[in-house]
């Protein structure tokens, strides 16, 4: 890799050593993990603000939550803003990026469901394990990203996030659509991902793997919708065995398998259990498949292990998410390499704010 880090560089010794009162923007679940990391490095939190429609009269960890123009008023532009939520809309980035030309902004990387946090000593722990996986790329726009991962975990500057395109121009650049007849979508959402699958590579089939009960209702009239493709939803969780798992169910993208909320709480956050197949049980008997999609929220790797037969066997093409779990980096490339050791590599980002959907696209 081209780039080196000192200590100096990490954000979060650059807010230990600020002079400037920093305040969170958003007050959900990324703002509890933000805050409570700043307790750790012992950094101090001024306040939190959130986008006027959502200011109300309410408070946030017993902080009143602000609008920008309150705190403006009394700190001028001399403060730090934490961003402490994602998005995939461009005008409510265009927003945030508007907040960061008057301020110092800062987008915190804490980890989603696993793993410890990306700081400088992660870095220096695990430099030749990524140094490995950026070998891997073949082409520089993949290793041009990767750093740029790296750079903006480590850092939390957003400058980091420029390099992006969208799913449906990945899939056009990277994959054939003469060999896309069978799709394994995992964790399939309500369609989303089915739907450009459909738009760019025309498959005949679609197996289309949910967990989530409320998800699953809608990914099943989507596909009673889909007139262009075969759409099959298939309500279950994969991993690395067939049984049971424990499930932690949102109605959103944050419901996942393996009983790990992610430090989630709230009304809609309930626990239970749902049943569990390999991929390679899933697949038995059944059409070969050429490409599968892994997106299950931090059973990325358990997944993998559950579909070696059938990567041994139909040898599809892979898009595995690589944002969910902190070692996702290089534990799912080292994994990869080992099943696919001669396949080509390409990383792929989408718009949207911090760094989630990073995919790895691995092409036989």
């Amino acid at each position: 890799m081209k780039s080196t880090y000192t200590e100096k560089d990490c954000l979060w010794q650059q807010l230990a050593r600020s002079r400037y009162p920093i305040f969170l923007y958003g007050t959900g679940n990324g703002a509890d993990k933000i805050l409570d990391t700043c307790i750790k490095f012992g950094i101090p939190i001024e306040g939190v603000f959130a986008s006027d429609g959502f200011v109300r009269s309410r408070t946030f960890r017993g902080m009143p939550v602000q609008s920008i123009g309150e705190i403006e008023a009394k700190y001028g532009a001399e403060f730090i803003v934490l961003l402490a939520f994602g998005t995939t809309l461009s005008s409510v980035w265009e927003g945030i990026q508007n907040i960061g030309r008057r301020h110092t902004l800062r987008i915190p990387e804490v980890p989603l469901f696993g793993g410890r946090l990306f700081d400088f000593a992660y870095y220096t722990e695990h430099l030749a394990q990524l140094e490995a996986v950026y070998a891997l790329f073949n082409d520089a726009y993949s290793r041009e990203l990767f750093e740029d991962m790296i750079a903006f975990r480590l850092t939390g500057n957003p400058v980091f996030l420029a390099k992006t395109e969208s799913a449906a121009d990945s899939l056009a650049s990277l994959l054939d659509p003469e060999g896309i007849h069978t799709v394994l979508d995992c964790g399939a959402y309500t369609g989303d991902s089915a739907k450009i699958f459909v738009d760019v590579l025309h498959p005949d089939k679609i197996l289309a793997v949910e967990p989530d009960p409320k998800t699953f209702q809608k990914l099943c009239r989507y596909a009673m919708e889909e007139g262009r493709c075969t759409v099959i939803p298939i309500h279950s969780a994969v991993g690395e065995r067939d049984g049971v798992t424990d499930f932690v169910t949102a109605g959103s993208r944050a419901s996942k398998a393996g009983g790990n909320t992610g430090g989630r709480s709230g009304r809609r956050v309930k626990t239970g259990e749902i049943s569990c197949c390999t991929i390679d049980s899933l697949l038995w008997g059944k059409d070969s498949v050429d490409l599968i999609k892994l997106d299950v929220e931090g059973e990325e790797a358990a997944a993998l292990a559950g579909a070696v037969d059938t990567i041994h066997t139909d040898h599809p093409a892979l898009a595995v998410s690589l944002y969910h779990r902190t070692e996702d980096l290089f534990v799912l490339p080292k994994m990869l390499q080992e099943l696919y050791p001669s396949a080509r590599f390409y990383l792929r980002r989408p718009p949207c704010i911090p760094a989630w959907d990073l995919t790895l696209y691995v092409i036989p």
